[in-house]
């Protein structure tokens, strides 16, 4: 069955509310209610809190460099915020804090430790541990490695556990608070986690420092012997080969060899100029005539003066030729003298050609020697080089090692005196002080929103009550949800079912109720067309037997001959609520129709209004009420009766109501509103419409008016009100 889709207005929100203000109310005030036992029952919890300043720009690090020197760098700020609060949410920084602060001998602590142990979750833990055998510690495979273990475990988590960690974001501040049930106890355990926190930082600034002076003392040692080592190899490497100084022998024997080659050049150039003079001298030697032809015998003095005497004598001798002629004694004695004078010539230069070869020979020699000894010269530099490089790479190493030595030294002072300095970059700038109210619980804003999460959880609940709930409650429901016709709404009276309204209560709401159901039947359609009528449900119990019965007593009353019928043969109740007995009924007559004047009963209560029970048992009610004599019967009432009212089994139950269906003239089906689900409802509409049953609309019974979410809820509300004043007067 197909259902409507109308718009929601603000009004049916309101409905809901209304119609759930049990769920709502009891929602808000258990809310409301544990957290007001939750804040003045919780123990009050203080905080305290100190603010660190940290200072970014000492905030460095040690790196050496290549140049000899220690380069300072700069961390990232946003990454050292975020170690400074790793490390104090660590436990090893946790345990160091209770070392520190000696909190293992703390009657506080221990006290705390205590109560922490005898919590109903630790015994629990405690007791399931003992269900199960305690299982043997594994071997450690490693037994010399040193693993630090916790003072307390227990203390340290009670720290992890009430410390918090604030890291400014527009400053550098570290705020540090602890939580405790004692406000000394509060500002005091801040402090001391700031102290540590200071010193913990300060060694992670001078251990780098520390331990590089360590590494470099011992590298020191080691440099200092191999410096020693090599020197010792590059001394006895000199006294080995005789050498004080490579670098002054070197320049010395250098210097001579340069000496001897500018030697040797030069008596190279004197046994050539000699050489020259001895030939050229020994050319002319035995031809006189030519001796004037060499410049160096005719640069010599002695030659000079005998040339001169020479020329002297060959004027003379020609003129005394001239004067005597050749035969003269003067002639003869001049040529004689001439003849001596040439020799002596001759001779003077024969003692140059001698002292020329002398010259050359001397040279030829000279050169000879000063090339032999440039060789051996020449042989003692390079071996001097050879010894030189042999020399140099152990001078090399000895120096290398010297510069490292120096560096490492260098380096040893600067960690020692970092070492030194116990200058922090964390100062506490705002100490915590003893706090004068507690942090939690916060009274004012717990119950604040308590009163908001009842309110909004409230409301949620409530509609999802609404949602969860399947039934039918209201007109709305039966038109929109059901799409069937909505007649009336029963309220839910104070008597059982089976009550007569009409007569013990003519004036009640609920008697009203099944006029206003009579006059929209009577008006939905013609009334010759409306003779028989059906009253089922689809569930038991749903007051369709007391609808019925109190339906044909409305009827009645407005003079119409009525006729009720039981066919709810597997449960007969109509005598029961009529109060009258039940011999014989509508299965007698099926069986012998001769019997109905016998069966049906009048009572004076009801002058209008014949009552016919359901009879004697049946074994096969479905047939029976499905046969021709059934057909007939209703017929024939027809033709005495007004209206046939006719009180069926269940729908969904039974298949009897639909087999009355389909003789009847229309169908009421009874809802108990509320309380039965809409997807039996929509099965008992379809099955009645695939039927062709005639449904004349929907009867809400067993409403409750007390809930304030109906239209007549002032007219029952008024009428109950005066049911009570009086019952007030009679009292």
């Amino acid at each position: 069955m197909n259902t409507q889709v109308e718009e929601i207005h603000l009004r049916d929100y309101w409905r809901i509310l209304s119609t759930r203000r049990n769920v709502f109310f009891s929602f808000f005030f258990m809310v409301v209610g544990i957290v007001l036992v939750y804040v003045f029952a919780a123990t009050p919890i203080f905080k305290g809190t100190t603010q660190v300043l940290v200072d970014l720009d000492k905030n460095q690090t040690l790196n050496f460099t290549e140049g000899g020197g220690a380069m300072i760098q700069m961390k990232d700020s946003a990454e050292y915020f975020n170690t400074q609060k790793e490390i104090i949410a660590s436990r090893s920084f946790a345990d160091r804090v209770v070392r520190k602060l000696q909190l293992d001998k703390n009657a506080y602590y221990m006290d705390l430790k205590d109560k922490a142990e005898k919590t109903l979750l630790a015994t629990f833990k405690k007791n399931i541990k003992l269900l199960f055998p305690e299982k043997a510690k594994p071997v450690n495979p490693f037994p010399d490695s040193s693993i630090k273990t916790e003072l307390d475990p227990d203390l340290t988590d009670i720290i992890l556990d009430n410390t918090e960690i604030e890291i400014g974001k527009q400053n550098n501040l570290i705020k540090i608070s602890y939580l405790a049930d004692n406000p000394t106890v509060s500002a005091a355990m801040a402090n001391g986690i700031a102290d540590a926190l200071i010193e913990h930082n300060l060694d992670i600034r001078i251990k780098p420092f520390r331990d590089a002076a360590e590494w470099l003392s011992a590298r020191l040692v080691e440099s200092k012997e191999s410096v020693a080592n090599t020197e010792k190899i590059l001394q006895q490497y000199r006294e080995g080969k005789g050498i004080v100084s490579f670098e002054t022998k070197d320049n010395v024997i250098t210097q001579q060899l340069q000496e001897l080659i500018t030697q040797l050049v030069q008596t190279e150039g004197k046994r050539q100029e000699a050489e020259i003079k001895y030939q050229q001298i020994d050319s002319v030697i035995n031809s006189p005539e030519k001796l004037a032809t060499v410049p160096d015998i005719m640069n010599n003095l002695v030659i000079q003066g005998l040339r001169t005497d020479e020329l002297s004598l060959k004027k003379q001798l020609s003129d005394l030729s001239e004067k005597f002629g050749d035969k003269h004694p003067q002639v003869m004695n001049t040529n004689s003298q001439l003849a001596m004078v040439q020799k002596n010539i001759i001779a003077e230069a024969r003692k140059m050609l001698n002292a020329a070869k002398t010259e050359f020979e001397i040279a030829s020699s000279r050169q000879v020697s000063l090339k032999r000894t440039i060789d051996a010269q020449k042989e003692e530099v390079m071996d001097l080089a050879r010894k030189a490089i042999n020399f140099n790479v152990l001078a090399g190493e000895s120096e290398s090692n010297k510069q490292f030595y120096e560096l490492l030294l260098k380096k040893y002072q600067e960690a020692s005196l970092s070492s030194g300095i116990n200058i922090s970059n964390l100062q506490v700038v705002d100490g915590a002080v003893i706090p004068d109210f507690p942090e939690k619980p916060k009274r004012a804003k717990y119950l604040l929103l308590a009163v908001m999460l009842g309110l909004f959880g409230g409301v949620f609940a409530a509609f999802f009550m609404e949602y969860m709930d399947d039934t039918i409650k209201t007109a709305e429901d039966v038109e929109k949800k059901m799409s069937l016709a909505f007649l009336d709404v029963v309220p839910l009276a104070a008597q059982k079912d089976g009550t007569i309204f009409m007569v013990s209560e003519p004036n009640s709401p609920t008697a009203e109720a099944y006029r206003t159901t009579r006059t929209g039947l009577m008006l939905s359609s013609a009334v010759n067309q409306l003779k028989v009528i059906v009253i089922t449900s689809a569930t038991p119990n749903e007051g369709k037997t007391t609808t019925a019965a109190n339906l044909a007593v409305a009827m009645a009353q407005m003079g119409e001959k009525v006729l009720i019928v039981d066919c709810d043969m597997r449960k007969r109740s109509l005598h029961n609520m009529f109060g009258i007995a039940n011999d014989s009924g509508l299965t007698d007559i099926l069986i012998d129709p001769a019997r109905f004047s016998q069966s049906v009963q009048r009572l004076d209560a009801y002058p209008k209004l014949t009552i016919l029970t359901g009879g004697t048992s049946a074994p096969n009610p479905s047939e029976l009420l499905g046969s021709e004599r059934m057909k007939a019967f209703i017929a024939g009432a027809i033709k005495h009766y007004d209206r046939v009212i006719i009180d069926t089994p269940p729908l969904l139950a039974f298949s009897d109501p639909l087999v009355l269906a389909s003789l009847a003239d229309g169908v009421i089906m009874v809802v108990w509103g509320g309380k039965t689900p809409r997807a039996l409802i929509q099965k008992a509409a379809q099955l009645l419409k695939g039927s062709n049953a005639r449904m004349l609309g929907v009867v809400l019974n067993k409403i409750d008016t007390s809930k304030k979410s109906y239209y007549y809820y002032p007219y029952y509300s008024y009428y109950d009100s005066d049911q009570k004043a009086k019952k007030k007067r009679k009292t």
